[in-house]
Protein backbone atom coordinates (compact mmCIF):
# COMPACT_ATOMS: atom_id res chain seq x y z
CA UNK A 1 0.00 0.00 0.00
CA UNK A 2 1.23 3.38 -1.23
CA UNK A 3 1.72 6.21 2.15
CA UNK A 4 2.85 8.80 0.31
CA UNK A 5 2.60 10.06 -3.57
CA UNK A 6 6.79 8.47 -3.86
CA UNK A 7 5.69 5.03 -3.05
CA UNK A 8 2.27 4.84 -6.55
CA UNK A 9 4.56 2.13 -8.60
CA UNK A 10 7.29 1.35 -6.02
CA UNK A 11 6.60 -2.04 -7.02
CA UNK A 12 7.54 -1.84 -10.04
CA UNK A 13 10.65 0.88 -9.60
CA UNK A 14 11.66 -1.75 -7.07
CA UNK A 15 12.45 -4.73 -9.98
CA UNK A 16 13.41 -2.27 -12.50
CA UNK A 17 15.65 0.34 -11.38
CA UNK A 18 15.90 0.11 -7.18
CA UNK A 19 18.95 -0.33 -5.83
CA UNK A 20 20.89 -0.29 -9.51
CA UNK A 21 23.96 1.39 -9.57
CA UNK A 22 26.75 2.19 -11.37
CA UNK A 23 29.38 3.74 -8.93
CA UNK A 24 31.36 1.20 -6.83
CA UNK A 25 31.05 2.32 -3.19
CA UNK A 26 32.12 0.88 0.35
CA UNK A 27 29.79 2.01 3.51
CA UNK A 28 30.56 0.96 6.99
CA UNK A 29 27.92 1.12 9.87
CA UNK A 30 28.96 0.09 13.17
CA UNK A 31 27.18 -0.48 16.12
CA UNK A 32 26.09 2.15 18.45
CA UNK A 33 29.01 3.99 19.96
CA UNK A 34 26.33 4.40 23.10
CA UNK A 35 22.82 4.42 23.29
CA UNK A 36 22.39 7.90 21.83
CA UNK A 37 25.37 7.97 19.18
CA UNK A 38 25.69 6.17 15.90
CA UNK A 39 28.46 6.39 13.53
CA UNK A 40 28.94 5.83 9.74
CA UNK A 41 31.41 5.96 6.56
CA UNK A 42 31.29 5.95 3.19
CA UNK A 43 33.29 5.87 0.08
CA UNK A 44 31.95 6.66 -3.69
CA UNK A 45 34.19 5.86 -6.68
CA UNK A 46 32.94 7.45 -10.11
CA UNK A 47 35.35 6.65 -12.43
CA UNK A 48 38.00 8.67 -11.76
CA UNK A 49 36.46 10.60 -9.20
CA UNK A 50 36.51 9.61 -5.33
CA UNK A 51 34.37 10.91 -2.70
CA UNK A 52 33.67 9.69 1.09
CA UNK A 53 31.60 11.23 3.82
CA UNK A 54 30.88 10.67 7.74
CA UNK A 55 27.82 10.60 9.39
CA UNK A 56 27.20 10.75 13.13
CA UNK A 57 23.59 10.76 14.48
CA UNK A 58 22.77 11.35 18.05
CA UNK A 59 19.48 10.80 19.59
CA UNK A 60 18.21 12.92 22.05
CA UNK A 61 15.07 11.43 22.97
CA UNK A 62 12.46 9.26 20.91
CA UNK A 63 11.03 12.74 19.35
CA UNK A 64 14.41 14.27 18.79
CA UNK A 65 17.60 13.05 16.76
CA UNK A 66 20.38 15.40 15.45
CA UNK A 67 22.63 14.61 12.68
CA UNK A 68 25.83 15.55 11.10
CA UNK A 69 27.65 14.87 7.70
CA UNK A 70 30.98 15.99 6.99
CA UNK A 71 32.07 15.15 3.32
CA UNK A 72 36.19 14.75 1.81
CA UNK A 73 35.96 17.83 0.80
CA UNK A 74 35.43 19.50 4.60
CA UNK A 75 31.53 20.14 3.38
CA UNK A 76 29.10 19.99 6.11
CA UNK A 77 25.09 18.86 6.96
CA UNK A 78 23.91 19.53 10.06
CA UNK A 79 20.26 18.23 10.31
CA UNK A 80 17.43 18.08 13.52
CA UNK A 81 14.62 15.51 12.89
CA UNK A 82 11.59 16.43 15.42
CA UNK A 83 8.18 14.38 15.45
CA UNK A 84 5.56 14.60 18.04
CA UNK A 85 4.65 18.31 17.61
CA UNK A 86 1.38 16.88 15.63
CA UNK A 87 0.47 13.43 15.58
CA UNK A 88 1.97 11.54 12.78
CA UNK A 89 4.02 14.91 11.12
CA UNK A 90 7.78 14.94 11.14
CA UNK A 91 9.79 18.02 10.37
CA UNK A 92 13.66 17.83 9.30
CA UNK A 93 15.62 20.68 8.94
CA UNK A 94 19.11 20.52 7.26
CA UNK A 95 21.76 23.39 6.87
CA UNK A 96 25.03 23.62 5.38
CA UNK A 97 26.56 26.30 7.94
CA UNK A 98 29.16 27.88 5.89
CA UNK A 99 25.83 28.80 3.67
CA UNK A 100 22.88 29.11 6.05
CA UNK A 101 20.58 30.96 3.66
CA UNK A 102 20.93 29.21 0.57
CA UNK A 103 21.35 25.99 2.51
CA UNK A 104 18.15 25.67 4.99
CA UNK A 105 15.53 23.26 4.24
CA UNK A 106 12.66 22.11 5.71
CA UNK A 107 11.11 18.58 5.23
CA UNK A 108 7.51 17.49 6.68
CA UNK A 109 5.80 14.63 6.37
CA UNK A 110 2.59 14.00 7.72
CA UNK A 111 0.75 10.60 7.86
CA UNK A 112 -2.85 11.61 9.25
CA UNK A 113 -5.46 8.39 8.93
CA UNK A 114 -5.42 7.76 4.95
CA UNK A 115 -3.90 11.08 3.77
CA UNK A 116 0.35 10.75 3.40
CA UNK A 117 1.15 14.60 2.84
CA UNK A 118 5.03 15.90 2.13
CA UNK A 119 5.79 19.37 1.86
CA UNK A 120 9.85 20.46 1.35
CA UNK A 121 10.96 24.05 1.27
CA UNK A 122 13.89 24.43 0.15
CA UNK A 123 16.42 28.21 -0.44
CA UNK A 124 14.66 29.42 3.01
CA UNK A 125 16.40 32.31 3.41
CA UNK A 126 17.57 32.79 0.15
CA UNK A 127 14.94 35.12 -1.68
CA UNK A 128 13.69 33.00 -3.40
CA UNK A 129 12.17 30.09 -2.13
CA UNK A 130 10.90 26.96 -3.55
CA UNK A 131 8.51 24.53 -2.47
CA UNK A 132 7.85 20.74 -3.54
CA UNK A 133 4.71 19.14 -1.92
CA UNK A 134 2.84 15.91 -2.94
CA UNK A 135 -0.75 14.57 -1.01
CA UNK A 136 -2.01 10.80 -1.46
CA UNK A 137 -5.29 9.41 -0.81
CA UNK A 138 -6.01 5.51 0.38
CA UNK A 139 -8.83 4.32 -0.81
CA UNK A 140 -8.30 0.64 0.02
CA UNK A 141 -6.84 -1.31 -2.74
CA UNK A 142 -6.43 1.76 -4.28
CA UNK A 143 -4.04 4.89 -3.89
CA UNK A 144 -4.48 7.99 -5.80
CA UNK A 145 -2.07 11.12 -5.67
CA UNK A 146 -0.88 14.70 -6.77
CA UNK A 147 2.12 16.63 -6.27
CA UNK A 148 3.46 20.07 -7.47
CA UNK A 149 6.76 21.89 -7.22
CA UNK A 150 6.55 25.81 -7.00
CA UNK A 151 9.27 28.24 -7.19
CA UNK A 152 8.98 32.12 -6.01
CA UNK A 153 9.87 33.57 -9.50
CA UNK A 154 8.73 31.07 -11.85
CA UNK A 155 5.06 29.56 -10.35
CA UNK A 156 3.94 26.43 -10.96
CA UNK A 157 7.39 24.85 -12.74
CA UNK A 158 6.26 20.94 -12.60
CA UNK A 159 3.24 19.06 -11.77
CA UNK A 160 2.21 15.17 -11.59
CA UNK A 161 -0.44 12.74 -11.16
CA UNK A 162 -0.66 8.99 -10.12
CA UNK A 163 -2.88 5.89 -8.69
CA UNK A 164 -2.57 2.70 -8.09
CA UNK A 165 -5.02 -0.29 -7.71
CA UNK A 166 -3.76 -3.49 -6.21
CA UNK A 167 -5.34 -7.00 -6.51
CA UNK A 168 -4.44 -9.73 -4.77
CA UNK A 169 -0.97 -10.36 -6.03
CA UNK A 170 -1.06 -7.68 -8.75
CA UNK A 171 -0.27 -3.99 -8.62
CA UNK A 172 -1.69 -1.38 -11.55
CA UNK A 173 0.24 1.84 -11.47
CA UNK A 174 0.13 4.75 -13.85
CA UNK A 175 1.68 8.20 -13.26
CA UNK A 176 1.30 11.74 -15.39
CA UNK A 177 4.03 13.47 -14.96
CA UNK A 178 6.27 16.35 -16.73
CA UNK A 179 3.57 18.66 -16.41
CA UNK A 180 0.99 15.19 -17.66
CA UNK A 181 3.75 14.67 -20.92
CA UNK A 182 5.10 11.60 -19.56
CA UNK A 183 2.89 9.04 -19.47
CA UNK A 184 3.93 5.85 -17.28
CA UNK A 185 2.02 2.85 -16.67
CA UNK A 186 3.62 -0.24 -14.90
CA UNK A 187 2.23 -3.48 -13.29
CA UNK A 188 3.88 -6.09 -10.48
CA UNK A 189 3.01 -9.41 -10.23
CA UNK A 190 3.91 -11.01 -6.97
CA UNK A 191 4.95 -14.54 -8.70
CA UNK A 192 5.43 -16.58 -5.41
CA UNK A 193 7.07 -15.12 -2.07
CA UNK A 194 10.22 -14.58 -3.10
CA UNK A 195 9.94 -13.48 -6.61
CA UNK A 196 8.56 -10.65 -8.55
CA UNK A 197 8.08 -9.64 -12.12
CA UNK A 198 7.29 -6.13 -13.88
CA UNK A 199 6.66 -4.33 -16.45
CA UNK A 200 6.70 -0.74 -17.40
CA UNK A 201 5.51 1.30 -20.47
CA UNK A 202 6.54 4.62 -20.81
CA UNK A 203 5.23 7.19 -23.55
CA UNK A 204 6.35 10.65 -24.26
CA UNK A 205 3.48 13.14 -25.74
CA UNK A 206 5.62 15.74 -26.83
CA UNK A 207 7.70 13.56 -29.44
CA UNK A 208 5.87 10.32 -29.41
CA UNK A 209 9.32 8.58 -27.34
CA UNK A 210 8.17 5.05 -26.41
CA UNK A 211 9.96 2.66 -24.29
CA UNK A 212 9.61 -0.55 -22.70
CA UNK A 213 10.87 -2.99 -19.58
CA UNK A 214 10.36 -5.72 -18.19
CA UNK A 215 11.78 -7.23 -15.34
CA UNK A 216 12.33 -10.35 -12.49
CA UNK A 217 13.76 -10.30 -9.13
CA UNK A 218 14.08 -13.15 -6.99
CA UNK A 219 15.87 -14.50 -3.68
CA UNK A 220 17.32 -17.82 -4.22
CA UNK A 221 17.10 -20.65 -1.51
CA UNK A 222 21.02 -19.99 -1.24
CA UNK A 223 20.58 -16.51 0.32
CA UNK A 224 21.39 -14.39 -2.90
CA UNK A 225 18.78 -11.93 -4.36
CA UNK A 226 19.30 -11.85 -7.92
CA UNK A 227 17.61 -9.39 -10.91
CA UNK A 228 17.48 -8.91 -14.72
CA UNK A 229 15.92 -6.14 -16.72
CA UNK A 230 15.42 -5.73 -20.28
CA UNK A 231 14.61 -2.61 -22.03
CA UNK A 232 13.48 -1.50 -25.34
CA UNK A 233 15.90 1.57 -25.12
CA UNK A 234 18.73 -1.31 -25.96
CA UNK A 235 20.18 -2.38 -22.73
CA UNK A 236 20.29 -5.72 -20.20
CA UNK A 237 20.74 -4.98 -16.44
CA UNK A 238 21.12 -7.37 -13.53
CA UNK A 239 22.35 -7.67 -10.46
CA UNK A 240 23.33 -10.08 -7.58
CA UNK A 241 23.22 -9.22 -3.67
CA UNK A 242 24.78 -11.80 -1.71
CA UNK A 243 26.73 -11.81 1.42
CA UNK A 244 30.57 -12.20 1.35
CA UNK A 245 31.46 -12.65 4.99
CA UNK A 246 30.02 -12.10 8.26
CA UNK A 247 29.11 -8.46 8.27
CA UNK A 248 30.37 -8.07 4.60
CA UNK A 249 27.11 -7.89 1.99
CA UNK A 250 27.93 -7.29 -1.80
CA UNK A 251 25.94 -6.34 -4.58
CA UNK A 252 27.00 -6.19 -7.91
CA UNK A 253 25.34 -4.20 -10.94
CA UNK A 254 25.91 -4.50 -14.48
CA UNK A 255 24.37 -3.35 -17.77
CA UNK A 256 25.11 -4.34 -21.15
CA UNK A 257 23.94 -2.33 -24.15
CA UNK A 258 23.23 -3.81 -27.66
CA UNK A 259 26.25 -2.22 -29.40
CA UNK A 260 28.03 -4.39 -26.52
CA UNK A 261 29.27 -1.20 -24.21
CA UNK A 262 28.96 -1.70 -20.65
CA UNK A 263 29.29 -0.38 -17.28
CA UNK A 264 29.13 -2.17 -13.84
CA UNK A 265 29.38 -1.11 -10.27
CA UNK A 266 30.02 -2.84 -6.82
CA UNK A 267 28.67 -1.92 -3.55
CA UNK A 268 30.17 -3.08 -0.57
CA UNK A 269 28.36 -2.51 2.89
CA UNK A 270 30.02 -3.37 6.28
CA UNK A 271 28.26 -3.63 9.85
CA UNK A 272 30.62 -3.74 12.71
Amino acid sequence: MAKYFGDIGKAVKDVLTGGLSYDHKFSVSGKPVSDELTIKAEAVSKGTDFSGDGTATYVVDKELSAELKVTDKGVAKVSVTKTGVVDGLKTVASVNPSDVAKSLKLANTLLSGDVGVKADVSNCLGGNPKVEASACLNLGDAQVGAEAAVDAAKGVVSYAVAAQLAADDLVLSAVLSDALSTIKAGAALKVDKDTTAAAEVVYKLNGGDLKLAGGIATKLESGQSVRAVVCSAGHISASVKTSVADGLDLTACAQVHKDMKYKYGLQFAMKT
